[in-house]
């Protein structure tokens, strides 16, 4: 009884194996192979008409004994099997790996893009994907010439902000009659970020807060004299930032100097969640955010304040990315954000 009774409780495990086994598996570089064993075909309703029509002649032909009938129904019995392997070699093998993916903001359609590889000299045609879970989603067409590849762009509404993973993908083929369809799950490991709608008619961004006077005039001191001011220069060490690098100085004398004094401080546009009206509800709050890091301009280095998320104020694409980042997560990620600024988006 013992041992029955562990048999049985390795059952579940084994129809889950089994159930894995049916998937294809990722290869490196997380491509998927469509081999023998994760192909499924089944006739269409248009195959099984043509059955029906076969069997139709058929009988009429025994019935009636003729000759010409018996010739016509085999040859398109064998058009129609022929049909069936075409259908089937026309995925197989075939190469599927995930592309570029775009980020976009809600209410519009993020462009997953699954890479198919033909490995072989034969053509592939009516290659289509689509989403099981989301039939609003349209299906993408390919067709492949030998040895070739191409790119299946699936457009999946985004409808909320945070991230967006692409479900499983079905591949399917009903060339070369429609007889006979093939098909065969993908998972591809493809997320984007869906950042929150913009509001519409956003009242204008916070003013600039500029440095203090006494800043101010350091500031204007600092951007005032010349890379050449030999009080400024020293020797460059390792680790200095690249925005500290006397550019002039070093191209005239062939060695790596940096400027001592600190660089001129920018205006900065705080966008903080706390100043916003009372009335406003989360969603709207990070709408209208999202809309003035949009509109505002490089006139000023932008910060960022959401509760527990704290971005200090800088410049750049890479900087205005991490905020849009921080909007599309949050309340997820609350933890202190920090901007990867590259050195040159300080300047």
């Amino acid at each position: 009884m013992a041992a029955r009774k562990g048999v049985l409780g390795g059952a579940p495990g084994i129809a889950q194996r089994r159930r894995a086994s049916r998937r294809p598996t990722g290869a490196a570089g997380g491509t998927v192979q469509l081999d023998r064993r994760h192909l499924y075909i089944l006739p269409t309703r248009g195959g099984i008409g043509f059955a029906v029509v076969l069997a139709a002649m058929l009988l009429t032909s025994l019935n009636y004994d003729i000759s010409l009938g018996f010739a016509l129904t085999f040859m398109l019995a064998g058009i129609g099997m022929s049909c069936m392997w075409l259908a089937y070699r026309n995925l197989l093998d075939l190469a599927v790996a995930a592309g570029p993916v775009t980020t976009v903001h809600a209410g519009q359609d993020a462009v997953f893009q699954a890479r198919v590889d033909s490995r072989d000299a034969n053509a592939r045609i009516g290659i289509e994907a689509r989403v099981p879970t989301l039939p609003d989603v349209a299906t993408a067409v390919l067709t492949l010439d030998g040895n070739a590849s191409g790119m299946l762009a699936l457009h999946v509404p985004a409808a909320r902000r945070g991230r967006l993973a692409l479900p499983r993908v079905a591949i399917a083929s009903r060339f070369p009659f429609g007889l006979f369809r093939v098909w065969s799950y993908v998972d591809l490991e493809m997320s984007t970020l869906v950042y929150p709608a913009p509001e519409a008619k956003a009242p204008p961004p916070p003013a600039v807060h500029r440095p203090d006077d006494g800043d101010g005039a350091h500031a204007a001191a600092s951007a005032a004299s010349s890379d050449d001011g030999i009080d400024q220069l020293r020797r460059y060490r390792s680790g200095d930032p690249l925005h500290r690098i006397a550019w002039k100085h070093s191209a005239r004398t062939g060695r790596w100097v940096s400027r001592t004094g600190d660089p001129p401080q920018l205006p900065a546009r705080w966008l903080d969640w706390h100043v916003l009206p009372a009335g406003m509800d989360a969603e709207a709050r990070l709408s209208r955010l999202c809309a003035w890091l949009l509109a505002a301009g490089d006139d000023a280095e932008i910060g960022l304040r959401l509760p527990g998320v704290e971005l200090p104020p800088a410049r750049g694409a890479s900087h205005r990315r991490a905020c849009l980042e921080a909007l599309a997560l949050w309340p997820q990620r609350t933890a202190a954000y920090r901007a990867e600024v590259r050195p040159g988006d300080r300047a």
